[in-house]
């Protein structure tokens, strides 16, 4: 149960794993909070693991930043250890991409309200170690803390804090606890009734517009960056003929749903135990989606599954928690010993069951891989459901 606490485990697939950061400025968007200063730039810091083919002579990249993790530790009264920017890791920083393809699909992650960019190496590096090249978006003030590449470091802001503490009453949370506890699958009526209750005129739904515009812009830019004109070192190393693949845990997983539901060139995205803020409560987003979690999720997202016109899973997981999602499985030994938090699934089989159904759903839907079928994959205690269109087989 327990584990080794001193490392991330090895990545799964045939390449070794990259890392690199950089920033961008979205000279369109000025002050997006009032307390910023006025005309402020909306500056977006990216963690991007991608495949490499060596790394001889090079240490393994540092795990995040204690900064991140001091914050987030502080917020979660230590749940999040501080000591996780110890952790030993598997990926290389700014060794050279792969030279093993002309170029790589990308896949964008959203992290969790207030967590911090490399909250799921694990996932992250198990993908660029398959074959893709994930870009992690930053979203200061609204991230644990986020750094940029001079150094510089913008924490949570006192301001957003307050609005995640006020953000449910005693009603949202009895009503929450219920749905945790549901074990029977609501009909339709009563799901999108549950989700309407959650997900409706909560201060996230701000949030979530505010990180879609966050990641469409990194879109936006992607072009640049793959000719050069923005300096990096993927030049001509990204495929963006077959647009790109998105996930996030928590109010990332949102962002998923919001960033496809908005924009076409995201062709396939997995809301990883998220909620439904947004704009497409109630909408098609016409687009591949997964979502997979904790039970209660069958209850609360079934509104995506339901509308969605395109090919459609709920993977609902039990003896899950919301954080064992993400890396604090393999780090925290206060949360595993909060099995509530983390759930009470064997480490590795839990994150066998994340990246896999990740790996089979992208090479269906961003490769185009024939033959993939997700339900092949079988575990125990896994409620699947699937719902696919016409259009695609």
């Amino acid at each position: 149960m327990f584990g080794n606490l001193q490392e991330r485990p090895k990545p799964i697939g045939e390449y070794i794993v990259g890392i690199t950061h950089m920033d961008l400025i979205d000279q369109s968007r000025r002050q997006v909070f009032p307390f910023e200063e006025e005309d402020a730039q909306r500056k977006v810091p990216l963690t991007i693991f991608y495949p490499a083919d060596s790394s001889e002579g090079k240490k393994p990249a540092p795990y995040a930043f204690p900064e991140a993790l001091e914050k987030l530790s502080k917020l979660t009264y230590g749940f999040w250890s501080k000591r996780m920017a110890n952790l030993k890791t598997h990926i290389y920083e700014d060794i050279p991409v792969s030279q093993k393809k002309d170029q790589f699909p990308i896949i964008f992650f959203n992290q969790g309200f207030i967590s911090y960019q490399m909250q799921s190496t694990v996932l992250c590096s198990d993908l660029a170690s398959l074959g893709y090249i994930v870009i992690s978006v930053g979203h200061p003030y609204e991230s644990s803390a986020v750094k940029f590449t001079d150094g510089s470091i913008i924490e949570v802001h006192n301001d957003i804090i307050e609005i995640q503490k006020n953000a449910f009453d005693k009603e949202y949370i009895k009503q929450f606890t219920k749905l945790l506890r549901e074990k029977n699958t609501y009909s339709d009526a009563k799901a999108m009734e549950a989700a309407e209750f959650l997900f409706n005129d909560i201060h996230f739904n701000d949030s979530v517009k505010r990180w879609a515009d966050d990641t469409i812009f990194v879109a936006d830019q992607l072009e640049g960056i793959n000719s050069g004109k923005v300096e990096s070192i993927f030049i001509n190393k990204l495929q963006l003929d077959r647009g790109f693949g998105i996930t996030g845990h928590s109010l990332g997983g949102a962002i998923s749903a919001q960033v496809c539901y908005v924009d076409e060139r995201f062709f396939c995205g997995i809301n990883i135990d998220g909620g439904t803020w947004g704009d497409y409560l109630y909408k098609d987003i016409k687009t591949p989606f997964l979502v997979i979690g904790q039970n209660f999720i069958r209850n609360v997202l079934r509104t995506t599954f339901i509308y969605n016109s395109q090919d459609s899973y709920l993977i609902a997981v039990d003896k899950t928690g919301h954080w064992g999602f993400c890396d604090v499985l393999f780090a925290s030994r206060q949360a595993i010993l909060m099995g509530n938090k983390v759930g009470l699934r064997e480490k590795y089989e839990f994150r066998e069951i994340i990246t896999k159904f990740h790996s089979a759903f992208f090479a269906k839907y961003l490769l185009g891989v024939g033959g993939v079928k997700l339900n092949e994959l079988i575990y125990p205690g896994i409620e699947y459901q699937e719902k696919l269109s016409l259009q695609i087989t």
